[in-house]
């Protein structure tokens, strides 16, 4: 019984050794799919490896790098999405203008016509009285 026993626990304690090697393997396979996202420019791809890394290895000696990684990538997708938000209504604004400057040389153009047509019905009305 008593050498059951002490079977037993070898199994299970060299057992447990056997597979942390594995565990830090797949913890380090993990980490570097994600490295190698980050330097693709895939970062939703690399936020996602990061995160799957640190779920699934929060202990391992890389994780705190993982997660500011993470971290500062969520950061930098955000500024992203902001700076395309900005520059598309940046677009619209160049838009609206170039359309109201074209409306404003229009009414401009109009503007002259009538004063000279404005001059020219003047000029008509004042013909019989500088006869007179």
């Amino acid at each position: 019984m008593r050498s059951t026993l002490f079977i037993a626990f070898v199994m299970l304690a060299l057992g447990g050794c056997a597979t942390s090697p594995v565990d830090e393997d797949a913890g380090s396979k993990l980490l570097s799919e994600a490295d190698a996202k980050l330097a693709a420019a895939d970062y939703p791809g690399a936020i996602d490896a990061y995160s799957e890394f640190v779920t699934a290895m929060g202990k391992h000696p890389q994780a705190g790098r993982a997660r500011a990684t993470q971290a500062a990538l969520e950061r930098l997708v955000a500024a992203q999405e902001a700076m395309a938000r900005a520059q598309q209504t940046g677009d619209a604004a160049r838009r609206e203008l170039t359309e109201r400057q074209a409306e404003t040389e229009r009414l401009k153009g109009e503007v002259a016509k009538l004063r000279s047509d404005l001059e020219r019905l003047r000029n008509i009305d004042l013909k019989p009285l500088r006869q007179k």
